[in-house]
């Protein structure tokens, strides 16, 4: 993949993650080149190419807009696309068809981080191709995961996502893995083989971690100077940190891949205890914010109090993290003869076009889409959730302000 020199953080992101998404849209679209376009109403501007592009576009190039449908898809903020140019009446006499020989055509939005429009994603060639909803569908996904690469402030590819070359070779290999290009028409099989990538990925990074772990684990068992304790100590609370992310990502991969997340249920009578400590240690990390507790499990519950502490504790970040800071977070666990109930509640509100994707892995609002983490909280307390064969709903207004909710049947007679 060709990119505009000047344009990119770092080598290492561009030959992976940037050079992998736009091979990828290739396999999707089954067209000879594809692009990403920085694209204003009087300038159209080459980002990053794979391919060949037979209009002679290297990454760095620019075109006259009014030979491309990009300034349409700027204006309409929607895809532009076509399969069979001499079919249809609207694409055969522009300058692209006409004068380059383009026959089929896709291009969708491509926004930054914070959602503003930077240009497109495009995929062409000279042959007719067939283009589906599913294929724009898995355009626009890729759309979403370039534009993750943007800069927010200098719309310039980030360094922020630093892949080895084993972990480009990796995920070509898997792709090589793909039955056929019919397959990948389908945005599912397009975010499967995402999903499985951040899988492998995830559970090949575990033992290179646990030797840097032993090694400070080492290293802080030495008479060091004090200079070389303290990076010792940040060392190992960085290798700690990378381990949570890690395990999150596992988390995330058995959910979408394995069928859900795995349970060891049995009868828990400590259940309270255990959640009174999720919340101490939260209160621990978060000093100057207020947590209020209310915990009054009388009734034996079987679940696995481990995965259920694990939901409150996501449950609580959640909170801390987008709720307001000037009021107190309040938690509940109840047992009623039938049911269990743990709730938080905080003071904000969820817009409603955000409610319904609330759950979503990734999903972050719009004015949180840099906080740390990676944005798989709600969705792994959503499956913990569901593998209990329980129900998390969330309830967000004005009035009412943020209320999360997990409520568990309980078998007849459990006391």
């Amino acid at each position: 993949m060709e990119v505009e020199p000047g344009r990119v953080g770092d080598a290492a992101t561009t030959r992976t993650v940037g050079a992998d998404l736009l091979a990828l849209g290739a396999l999707v679209t089954g067209m000879e080149c594809v692009l990403a376009a920085e694209v204003t109403p009087s300038a159209w501007r080459a980002v990053a190419v794979h391919g060949q592009c037979r209009l002679g576009v290297r990454a760095g190039s620019a075109l006259d807009p009014a030979l491309t449908f990009c300034n349409e898809v700027r204006a309409r903020g929607e895809p532009v696309y076509f399969g069979n140019a001499g079919l249809e009446a609207r694409f055969r006499d522009s300058p692209l068809v006409r004068e380059h020989g383009i026959h089929s055509h896709v291009a969708v939005p491509l926004r930054t981080r914070d959602g503003r429009l930077f240009g497109t994603l495009c995929a062409f060639d000279a042959q007719p191709r067939p283009v589906s909803a599913a294929m724009v569908e898995g355009m626009q996904r890729l759309a979403r995961l370039f534009g993750a690469l943007l800069d927010d402030t200098s719309d310039r590819l980030s360094a922020s996502v630093e892949l080895t070359d084993s972990a480009l070779r990796l995920t070509q290999s898997r792709l090589a893995l793909a039955e056929s290009r019919q397959e990948l028409f389908d945005a599912q099989a397009v975010a499967k083989l995402r999903e499985e990538f951040i899988a492998v990925l995830a559970h090949d990074l575990r033992n290179p971690l646990q030797a840097i772990r032993m090694a400070t684990e080492m290293f802080g068992m030495a008479a060091l100077p004090a200079a070389q304790e303290r990076l010792v100590s940040h060392l190992h609370r960085s290798a700690e940190r990378m381990s949570e992310l890690i395990e999150t990502t596992m988390d995330f991969a058995r959910g979408r891949l394995a069928g859900g997340i795995a349970l060891d249920v049995r009868p828990c009578a400590t259940l309270q205890a255990h959640l009174a400590g999720v919340v101490d240690e939260v209160r621990q990390g978060h000093p100057g914010r207020r947590v209020l507790a209310v915990l009054d499990i009388d009734h034996a519950v079987e679940c696995d109090e481990s995965r259920l502490g694990q939901m409150l504790s996501n449950l609580l970040i959640n909170a801390l993290v987008h709720g307001s800071t000037e009021t107190t977070i309040q938690v509940m666990a109840v047992t009623t003869d039938t049911t269990l109930r743990i709730s938080v509640a905080n003071r904000g509100v969820i817009p409603v076009d955000e409610v319904g994707r609330i759950f979503e892995p990734f999903e972050r609002p719009a004015d949180r889409r840099l906080a740390p983490g990676l944005g798989l909280g709600l969705y792994i307390a959503s499956q913990i959730a569901v593998a209990h064969g329980g129900e998390l709903r969330v309830f967000s207004s004005e009035a009412a302000d943020t209320l999360f909710e997990f409520s568990l049947p309980l078998k007849a007679g459990a006391h």
